[in-house]
C-alpha cells in the first residue's frame, strides 16, 4: 500500500501517474503548500526537504525524488510493463531520460520559478528567468529532435514511466510559451500520455 504526499500542479504527478499506470493500490494525502503545510513540523519529519512529493510503503518506508519514485514503482510492477527489464539494454535510456528530465529540464524550469533561490539580487531576478528560459528551449529542442528521430515515445514505439515525467513538464508552459507549437514531437508524446485512462484519472485529479 502506498501513501502519496501531493500537490496539485507539482512534481507529485509523475509518481501519481506511475502508480494509477501500475494499477497499485494507494492514497493521497494532500499537502497544501499555498498554505505552507510543506513547512509544518510534522511533515518536514517525513521529508527534510519540505516539498512534495513524499512517498510512504506500506507505512514505514519513506522517500522522497519523484524521479526515485517512478523507478522504485516500476520495479515494483514489473506487471505493468513500465519500464524495460534489467537485461534489457533500453533500462539504460529509461535511466538516462528520467534523469535528464529531472536533473537538466526541471533545474532550469525551477530557476524560471524560483528566480530569488539563485541570485541575493532582487534586480537580478529578470535576468535569471531570461537565461532560465533561453536554456529551457534548448533542452526542449533536444528532446524533440529525439522524438522526431525515434519517437513517439522517450524509448521509441514503447510507452514507459519517464514518459510520465516528461508529459508533466509539458504542462508547465510560463517557463516556455507556446512550448506546443514551437516542438511539435514533443506535443506528440503529451497527447499520447494524456490519452491514456490511467492519466487521464490522474489530469483530472491535478486539474
Amino acid at each position: 500500500m502506498y501513501l502519496l504526499y501531493w500537490s496539485p500542479g507539482s512534481a507529485s504527478m509523475a509518481p501519481h501517474g506511475a502508480l494509477e499506470e501500475a494499477g497499485a493500490r494507494y492514497e493521497l494525502a494532500l499537502v497544501n503548500t499555498d498554505e505552507g503545510a510543506h513547512r509544518d513540523p510534522a511533515y518536514v519529519k517525513l521529508n527534510p526537504n519540505a516539498k512534495v512529493p513524499t512517498l510512504v510503503v506500506d507505512g514505514k518506508f519513506v522517500m522522497f525524488e519523484s524521479a526515485a519514485m517512478v523507478m522504485l514503482i516500476a520495479d515494483r510492477h514489473p506487471e505493468a510493463r513500465l519500464a524495460p527489464g534489467p537485461d534489457e539494454m533500453a533500462r539504460g535510456h529509461f535511466y538516462q531520460w528520467l534523469v535528464y528530465l529531472t536533473n537538466s529540464l526541471q533545474p532550469a524550469m525551477l530557476r524560471f520559478y524560483y528566480p530569488e533561490r539563485h541570485t541575493a539580487d532582487e534586480g537580478g531576478h529578470e535576468a535569471v528567468k531570461a537565461k532560465a528560459m533561453e536554456e529551457i528551449a534548448t533542452l526542449w529542442g533536444r528532446i524533440d529532435q529525439h522524438l522526431a528521430a525515434h519517437g513517439p515515445y522517450l524509448l521509441g514505439e514503447r510507452f514507459s514511466a519517464a514518459d510520465i515525467p516528461a508529459h508533466m513538464l509539458s504542462t508547465w508552459q510560463q517557463c516556455c510559451p507556446n512550448t506546443y507549437e514551437r516542438f511539435p514531437h514533443v506535443k506528440r508524446l503529451a497527447d499520447l500520455v494524456a490519452a491514456r485512462p490511467a492519466m487521464q484519472r490522474v489530469i483530472r485529479k491535478n486539474g
